[in-house]
C-alpha cells in the first residue's frame, strides 16, 4: 500500500514547484502600457475625486484641456509627508510615472509641487 502513495505524493510535490510566467498577464478589457521614459509633470484643476485604501485618484483637467488620473497615495510618495487631500475645485501640480490605461492617461505621483 505505501508503494502506491509514494509517487501520488511525489506527483503532487512536483506540481506545486512549478513555476509560472506572469508576465504577461490579461487584465481583462483594459490595456495598460507602460513607457521607458515614463516621468511626467501635470498642472491643473481637480475635476473629481475618488477615495482608495492609502490615498486617492483626482482627475484633473490641465491648462490645455488635457485630462489626466493622478493617483496620490502616501506608499507613492518620494517623500510621505508631502502628502496633501484637495478638493473639487482645487488647483495641484504634480510629478511622477505617466502611463496609459486605454484612452487614459494616468500618473501615479511620485512629488506634488
Amino acid at each position: 500500500m505505501k508503494k502506491i502513495w509514494i509517487p501520488i505524493v511525489a506527483l503532487m510535490i512536483a506540481s506545486c514547484n512549478e513555476t509560472k510566467n506572469t508576465s504577461s498577464q490579461s487584465t481583462g478589457n483594459i490595456k495598460t502600457e507602460f513607457a521607458a521614459d515614463s516621468l511626467k509633470t501635470a498642472e491643473g484643476r481637480v475635476l473629481e475625486i475618488q477615495q482608495g485604501k492609502d490615498g486617492y485618484t483626482a482627475k484633473i483637467q490641465s491648462t490645455n484641456d488635457a485630462i489626466y488620473f493622478i493617483t496620490i497615495s502616501h506608499a507613492n510618495l518620494n517623500d510621505p509627508k508631502q502628502y496633501k487631500t484637495v478638493k473639487v475645485g482645487d488647483q495641484i501640480m504634480v510629478s511622477g510615472e505617466s502611463w496609459m490605461a486605454e484612452q487614459e492617461e494616468h500618473i501615479t505621483v511620485k512629488e506634488i509641487l
